[in-house]
């Protein structure tokens, strides 16, 4: 929102508005024809208006230009009497006359701003009312236009805060060098705590208002753990930032936790290895590449993750006869959850490195020539978790067998009996 007041010395004559009752049909699609009793305003100047003495209502009216898409019109107001009443609303004008109000504030503040997005070519009416007549009301006016705004607006105003639930990721922007953009967050009744982080240029900062009603300004690739008792507030701002500053708000549950829901491998393999007990079925057989899904949970271990968070995979390689705590890496790679809360991936995975058993011979088929002689690990594990949550969070009892069959060498013979 634009906060710097510029005179141009523009006086505007105020009549009482009778919007909506003197509207007239238009031509679908075309801009509505003015209304009777509102003053035409431009989009842009700044400009000195009143309440004229005795009357209880002033109005104002402007249409957007043409553009290529939606746009945020920023109505400021200043000036007004701190403590007295005045109710501001912006109307819009569609092409058939019929109104809409969009946006309102009612307060005793001095400074004021109400916000819509727009069509273009779009008729607004902007009311500035009171309670009852008096003294005249001088105050300053100024409508200015914003492209590129996000799905998050209009959320300038402290009472027009874009509210959500839970674990988020904010990807937003500035749209221009005055822009606040205000959120409030909820979470669940069972949740004490979330960390919020911000990443984008140096200029943007968060200020905080967290459930214990305690402050603090989060600034770009930064983090804070805050209370959630009750919602949080937070208020992105930019420090002379340019139009169109990017950012990134992530809301984090620090109990997040990642669940391996499937894996599989497409490899040109036999897919006979066994588990720990020969002859019997093991689960996945992979030898050089996995495919892999995860589902990832808040703390509840019951409520998915939004779209946007990151999750890390592991593949690791275990000892074989009881050494159960020795392991080696053979894989890991990042994904990014869907608004399912489920990250899927490729994940490349290297030679055996422990654990090894064999070469053991597999025959798939009593009466079939073709006998297998396999090395592989018989008890590899995948795993994953959720990037920034607590590390005591991720251990979770597996809710379905996670270990993979690593291929370690297959070679195949033809023995026959004679």
């Amino acid at each position: 929102m634009q906060r710097n007041i510029l005179w141009s010395g523009v006086a505007l004559l105020m009549l009482t508005c009778t919007c909506g009752a003197h509207a007239q049909s238009a031509i679908t699609g075309a801009t509505s024809p003015p209304v009777p009793g509102c003053e035409t305003m431009a989009i842009g100047p700044v400009y000195d208006a009143s309440i004229d003495a005795n009357a209880t209502t002033a109005c104002f009216q402007m249409v957007t230009p043409e553009a290529l898409a939606s746009i945020k019109l920023d109505v400021n107001m200043a000036g007004f009497p701190q403590g007295a009443l005045h109710d501001i609303s912006l109307v819009r004008v569609d092409a058939d006359g019929t109104t809409h109000a969009v946006a309102s504030d009612a307060s005793t503040d001095s400074y004021r701003i109400v916000q819509a997005m727009s069509a273009p070519s779009t008729r607004w009416l902007l009311l500035v009312g009171r309670p009852a007549g008096g003294a005249t009301v001088p105050f300053q006016l100024q409508a200015a236009l914003s492209e590129g705004s996000d799905r998050f607006e209009p959320n300038d105003a402290f009472a027009k805060a874009t509210t959500l639930q839970g674990s988020q990721v904010i990807a937003a922007n500035l749209d221009n060098p005055g822009d606040v953009d205000n959120y409030l967050v909820s979470f669940r009744s069972d949740q004490r705590e979330a960390i919020l982080s911000l990443e984008g240029p140096g200029s943007i900062s968060a200020d905080i208002v967290d459930g214990a009603n305690r402050t603090g300004t989060l600034g770009a690739g930064r983090q804070l753990r805050v209370d959630t008792s009750r919602p949080v507030f937070v208020s992105v701002r930019g420090e002379q930032a340019e139009a169109n500053s990017a950012y990134t708000l992530r809301v984090s549950d620090p109990k997040a936790n990642a669940v391996v829901s499937s894996y599989y491998s497409n490899e040109n393999i036999s897919h006979l290895a066994p588990g720990l007990i020969p002859g019997v079925r093991g689960a996945a057989n992979v030898a050089r590449e996995m495919q892999v899904e995860v589902t990832a949970f808040e703390g509840d271990h019951e409520t998915r993750l939004g779209a946007g968070h990151r999750v890390r995979i592991y593949a690791h390689d275990r000892a074989f006869a009881g050494n159960t705590g020795t392991s080696w890496e053979v894989g890991v790679i990042d994904a990014v959850t869907d608004e399912h809360g489920v990250a899927r991936a490729t994940m490349s995975i290297s030679e055996c490195r422990g654990g090894v058993v064999g070469p053991i011979r597999v025959q798939p088929r009593l009466e079939h020539p073709d006998v297998w002689y396999i090395t592989y690990n018989p008890i590899s594990l995948v795993h994953a978790v959720v990037l920034g949550a607590d590390p005591d969070a991720q251990i979770k009892a597996i809710e379905r067998n996670q270990t993979f069959q690593h291929v370690c060498k297959e070679t195949v013979t033809l023995e026959r009996n004679h």
